[in-house]
C-alpha cells in the first residue's frame, strides 16, 4: 500500500467541522434520494434508467470526494476523517429517510417487509458503504493532490474509468444495463482509480 505525501503541518481536528459536514452530507443525500424517486416515477423504460444512472453517478461523486473537499486530506488521519463524514452522512439521511421519507411514501418499502418489518439488516451496510466511498474519494485526493493546499478531486479520471467498466460489464453480459450496474462500475473505478494513482503518484 503506497503511502501518500507527509503533510507539511499537522492538521488540527475539530469535530464540529466534521459533524456539520456530515449533515451538510445527509441533507444533500436526502433531497438526492427525494429526486431519484420523483423522476423515477415521472419516467419509464430506457429514460428512466438513463436518469436513474446519471442520478446515482452524481451521488457517488458527492459522497466520495464531497468529504475530501470539505475536510482536504492529506495524510492517513486526514484520510479517516473524511471517511467519518461519509458515515455521518448516511447516519444523519438514515434519520432523515425515518423522519420526512417515509411519512410522505417517497418509495417502496419492500425491503422492510423482506427483513421482517425492520431496515436493520441492510442499513447499516449503506453506513459501511457510504464510509468506503468517503475513504476511497479522500484517498484518491491526498495522492492528487499537491502539497500547496489545493485540493485536487479526481473526479474526471473516475468517471471516465467507470464509463470504460460499464461498457466492459454490459457489453460482456455480466451485468444489464440498470443504475446498479453503474453505481457497481462507480465503486470498482474508484479502486482502480486510487490504485493507478499510487503507482504514477509524483514524488
Amino acid at each position: 500500500m503506497t503511502s501518500v505525501a507527509e503533510p507539511t503541518a499537522t492538521p488540527r481536528v475539530d469535530w464540529r467541522v466534521i459533524v456539520k459536514s456530515g449533515l451538510i452530507l445527509g441533507v444533500i443525500t436526502t433531497v438526492g434520494v427525494w429526486l431519484f424517486a420523483m423522476l423515477t416515477g415521472a419516467t419509464s423504460g430506457f429514460a428512466r434508467t438513463i436518469v436513474q444512472s446519471v442520478l446515482v453517478l452524481l451521488g457517488g461523486v458527492v459522497f466520495a470526494f464531497g468529504p475530501a473537499l470539505l475536510f482536504r486530506p492529506r495524510d492517513v488521519d486526514t484520510i479517516a476523517w473524511a471517511s467519518m463524514i461519509g458515515l455521518l452522512g448516511a447516519l444523519f439521511f438514515t434519520v432523515f429517510d425515518t423522519a420526512i421519507l417515509r411519512p410522505l411514501d417517497t418509495y417502496s418499502w419492500k425491503w422492510d417487509a423482506i427483513g421482517g418489518g425492520s431496515g436493520f439488516w441492510y442499513i447499516p451496510v449503506w453506513w459501511m458503504g457510504a464510509a468506503l466511498l468517503a475513504w476511497l474519494g479522500a484517498w484518491g485526493v491526498a495522492i492528487n493532490s499537491p502539497g500547496d493546499g489545493n485540493v485536487n478531486p479526481p473526479i474526471g479520471q473516475t468517471l471516465v474509468i467507470t464509463l470504460v467498466l460499464a461498457a466492459l460489464l454490459m457489453v460482456l453480459g455480466i451485468v444489464p444495463f440498470t443504475a446498479a450496474s453503474a453505481a457497481l462500475a462507480f465503486s470498482l473505478a474508484l479502486v482502480i482509480q486510487v490504485a493507478l494513482s499510487s503507482v504514477f503518484r509524483k514524488g
